[in-house]
């Protein structure tokens, strides 16, 4: 039962994706560049983490833990911005739904290859017609 919650709470957020580009992509139109849009969607998301880690005190991570961290495991955030802007650009020219259905595509696509050769640390669950 948890896991079907679980699965109503990635489809509810999945929801907001559209939401976010949406908004993204409108308040580009306010600002000289779709890059700002994207500068802006960070900022306050940095603001947003930041009270929350005031908020629940997790701690910071120090020198040396950061130092540990292969270097790859850094890409999220460039991965993040890329998403972002991407979606700022191209949600004006081919739509919502064009622009999140090519990347829930794409998502799948690389998901199923992580899955299926474990990648980065995660457990391997063979690629099969039944998961397809």
């Amino acid at each position: 039962m948890t896991k079907y919650i679980f699965i109503l709470i990635a489809l509810f957020i999945g929801g907001f994706l559209s939401i976010q580009g949406s908004i993204n992509a409108h308040l580009s139109s306010y600002l000289k560049h779709p890059l700002q849009a994207s500068l802006t969607n960070f900022l306050v998301g940095t603001v947003i983490l930041i009270i929350l880690n005031m908020i629940l005190k997790p701690g910071l991570p120090s020198g040396a833990e950061l130092r540990g961290i292969p270097w790859y495991l850094y890409l999220g955030g460039a991965i993040g911005a890329m998403f972002v802007t991407s979606v700022v650009l191209l949600i004006p020219r081919i739509g919502v739904a064009t622009m999140l259905a090519a990347s829930i595509a794409g998502q799948l696509i690389i998901a199923s290859v992580i899955d299926h050769f474990g990648y980065f640390n995660v457990s391997e669950h063979p690629f099969t017609l039944s998961r397809a």
